[in-house]
């Protein structure tokens, strides 16, 4: 990968693995002759009907071969990976749908549930605002979305559990105000988001030895900080290309 000569050939965690590769017969058998020595070693039995063999610009002549070969099914992309969705564009908003689906379902089961004032403003801080940190982790909402998400939980917080309308007697910027300060203490996921997204790039920065580091800048180029790469830090290039 780049002018740096990285190889990324598997990403694992817990019981998921990523394997990566050109698409070449050579890779294929290979990966076949891996899962059937994992099979042999372990006594365990590799679930292909869970399993997926995707590319990026590959022939559809190649995924049936591989289809045949490996007894998988053929993915696509973007494809969902521990949660998240791959090779989406974040700015557009089906990508943040199931986001907006999941707050939704969970106020629906909830039911008919009598929660006063003060049980909602824990709620939705410790629920509400708890469900789009994974997203919002790797990912800048937009605009549209912090919306969405704020007239929820507005509805939430003055209509209860069944969202009727009602008056919101202030507004939403005083709700996210400290309470020392007058406001309920309601995070504003805007800036959650922000200082989510700002910890990754002093991760850049600091870190040493993360491997998404080492990617970003064999991809990007520049000279790189790893010790592993060789060469001197570049600031904060890699970090925003």
């Amino acid at each position: 990968m780049g002018a740096f000569g990285l190889a990324i050939s598997h990403l694992q965690y817990v019981d998921d693995t990523l394997f990566i590769g050109e698409v070449t017969m050579a890779n294929m058998w290979a990966l076949k002759t891996i899962l059937r020595c994992f099979e042999l070693a372990s006594g365990l039995k590799v679930n292909f009907s869970k399993s997926h063999v995707m590319g990026v610009n590959v022939g559809g002549d190649f995924f049936g071969l591989a289809e045949r070969s490996l007894f998988c099914r053929v993915g696509s992309v973007p494809f969902t990976y521990l949660g998240l969705p791959v090779g989406v564009n974040p700015c557009l908003e089906k990508t943040w749908q199931p986001l907006l689906q999941s707050l939704t379902s969970r106020l629906g089961s909830w039911g008919n549930k009598y929660v006063s004032l003060g049980g909602r403003v824990v709620l939705l801080n410790s629920v509400l605002n708890a469900i789009p940190i994974f997203f919002m982790s790797v990912m800048k909402m937009p605009v549209l979305v912090w919306k969405k998400i704020v007239c929820i939980q507005r509805e939430f917080l003055w209509g209860g559990v069944k969202r009727s309308r009602s008056i919101p007697w202030v507004s939403w910027s005083v709700v996210c105000k400290p309470k020392r300060q007058g406001g309920l203490g309601v995070r504003d996921l805007r800036q959650v988001n922000l200082a989510l997204l700002a910890k990754w790039q002093w991760q850049f920065l600091v870190g040493e030895g993360d491997i998404w580091r080492d990617i970003i800048f064999a991809h990007y180029g520049g000279c790189h900080p790893s010790p592993h790469l060789g060469g001197r830090p570049s600031g904060l290039r890699g970090a925003s290309s």
